[in-house]
Formats: C-alpha cells, sequence, structure tokens
C-alpha cells in the first residue's frame, strides 16, 4: 500500500527526528533541499512555522517526554541521549518547553505546552494542499475480517489520554502482548477539537487472538475481566473499508482524517455503515520515530 508522504520539507523533518540523538549541522540539513543558508533558513521557517534549529529543540523535548513517562529511563540517560553535555542543561531546557522541570513532568505529565507545536503549524493551508490532492488516489477499499479486540476506552478529556495509554501499556506487559507480536488499534468515536471534553472517547486496543488465554469465549471474556486497568471485551465489525496509510507524525492525522471524509466519502458514492473511524497503528511512535510511524486510517462503507 502507498503511503502519503509529501509535507514541504518533509525529507528534512524525517532526517532530524531519526537523528535527534546526535549533532545536526546546518550545512548537512541544506544538503538534504540543495539550498543556501540563507534560503534554507527562510523556507524552513515558513513551511514547518518554526526555526530550525528551535524545531530540533522541540522535537528532541517531545521525545525527552515521551521517555519521561512511558519508558524506564534515568534523567541522565535521557539527556545524554538528546545529545545534552548533563542534566542541568538539559532540565533548563525541558522547563523552557514544558514549564516544568522533567522530574515534575514524569510524576504529573502536561503535555498542553506542545499541542500547538505541530508540524506545519503556521503554514497548513498550504503545507496540506499536495497531502490532499493525493488523498483520493491513495485510499484503496478492501475487506477487513472481525477482529475480537482487548479495549481500553478512555472518556474525557483529550488531555488526560496519556494516562489511559499507560494503563493499557501495563495491561498489554501483563499479557505480553507487545506492538511487536499483537496489533494495535484506536476507536475514533469523536473529533476531540469540536467535542466537549466530557463527552470524549477514546478507545485503545489490541487484537486477542494472539492472547494465550484460552478456546472458550465465556472463560475468556471472563478472563479479560480479571484486570485492574478496565480492559474489556469488544470486537470490530467485518465488512469492506476505505483505508488510507499515513507515514508520519500524529500532527496531521486529524486533517487526514476530515479530509476523507470532506473529500473522499462525497466523491466515492459510498455509504457509511454504523461504527466508528477507526486507525491501526501499524509502526508506533514509541518504537520508531515520529516520522517513521505508520497509521492505517479505516472507514466502514457500505
Amino acid at each position: 500500500m502507498e503511503s502519503i508522504n509529501s509535507i514541504p520539507f518533509q525529507k528534512v523533518c524525517h532526517f532530524i527526528d531519526k537523528n535527534l540523538n546526535t549533532k545536526l549541522p546546518l550545512d548537512d540539513l541544506c544538503k538534504i533541499e540543495h539550498l543556501s543558508k540563507y534560503h534554507f533558513h527562510r523556507l524552513f521557517h515558513l513551511h514547518v512555522g518554526l526555526p530550525v534549529f528551535q524545531y530540533i529543540q522541540l522535537q528532541r523535548m517531545k521525545k525527552a517526554a515521551n521517555q519521561l513517562y512511558y519508558h524506564h529511563l534515568t534523567i541522565t540517560d535521557i539527556a545524554l541521549d538528546a545529545s545534552f553535555e548533563n542534566t542541568e542543561s538539559f532540565s533548563r531546557a525541558f522547563k523552557k518547553v514544558f514549564l516544568v522541570t522533567p522530574t515534575q513532568f514524569k510524576q504529573s505529565p502536561n503535555w498542553a505546552p506542545i499541542s500547538g507545536n505541530s508540524l506545519n503549524n503556521v503554514n497548513t493551508t498550504q503545507a496540506n494542499q499536495p497531502m490532499e490532492h493525493s488523498l483520493i488516489a491513495n485510499v484503496k477499499i478492501q475487506w477487513f475480517d472481525k477482529t475480537q479486540i482487548a479495549s481500553l476506552s478512555h472518556k474525557g478529556s483529550p488531555q488526560t489520554l496519556h494516562i489511559s495509554i499507560k494503563r493499557f501499556i501495563e495491561w498489554r506487559k501483563a499479557h505480553h502482548t507487545p506492538p511487536t507480536l499483537s496489533k494495535t488499534f484506536n476507536i475514533l468515536y469523536n473529533d476531540p477539537h469540536t467535542t466537549p471534553a466530557e463527552d470524549y472517547r477514546f478507545d485503545i486496543a489490541t487484537n486477542i487472538t494472539s492472547i494465550n488465554l484460552t478456546n472458550d469465549e465465556q472463560l475468556k471474556e471472563d478472563k479479560l475481566k480479571e484486570n485492574t486497568q478496565g480492559v474489556e471485551l469488544s470486537e470490530i465489525p467485518k465488512g469492506y473499508c476505505a483505508v488510507l496509510r499515513y507515514t508520519g507524525s500524529d500532527d496531521n492525522l486529524g486533517e487526514l482524517i476530515n479530509a476523507l471524509y470532506s473529500q473522499w466519502l462525497p466523491q466515492s458514492g459510498k455509504q457509511l455503515r454504523d461504527f466508528p473511524c477507526f486507525i491501526e497503528r501499524i509502526k508506533m511512535f514509541t518504537t520508531v520515530n515520529q516520522t517513521e510511524a505508520v497509521t492505517d486510517i479505516y472507514l466502514q462503507i457500505e
């Protein structure tokens, strides 16, 4: 399946995100786009919305925040991985972005300070034109088999979604179902930008065919209820789906999903079935750099 990956300066951003733990000389970045330093600075800022070194620092801090919350790494290890010589300079840089120290963030994470700092945040109209233009050609119609899932429902503000994700990770570890062995799905019941926080729902799930529980369905359901994380047995129904594969940061997922509804669907002549849009995490940000993350977006259709 082909993947949409045509954002301006995508190659440079991909190179940066893949090499956040090394020095990133400006000359090397300029060579990727075949631009002089003068033009590179102006054009990068125009398309990405941030000066290049501010973008690099932001991506390092986003990666560090992910490591602090989801991984058992020391602050010293994270600082060195982010190319800082000591924890003091790392802590100052981290606090400048997240407004709290790394230790405070680890205890009580708040992702809000970076929620508006996405790739192409400033010039979204121009940046997304080539991505949306190629949308129609990249959508595939595929059959999706009924899939039993172990699912955790997050209900409430999107700002606290990380807490539910961490609970689900704990459940996966207990049942030996890492993303490398079992699929990861998200079921998107609402648009976080238009839904009141108290009504927002987002399900995190994995298929359970690989979970060594029991062949008896009732016993399997009972077994799934024996957890403190709130994971329950559910399913994604079978049927035809419109599928779009996307490579890159989650920052653009919302716009792609909206384009599927507003652009592809009216032109396709298809009707939606009564099941929410869902995505499969083919390659997750927790296991690869964010520009290498691969996501399949599904709309169930008649």
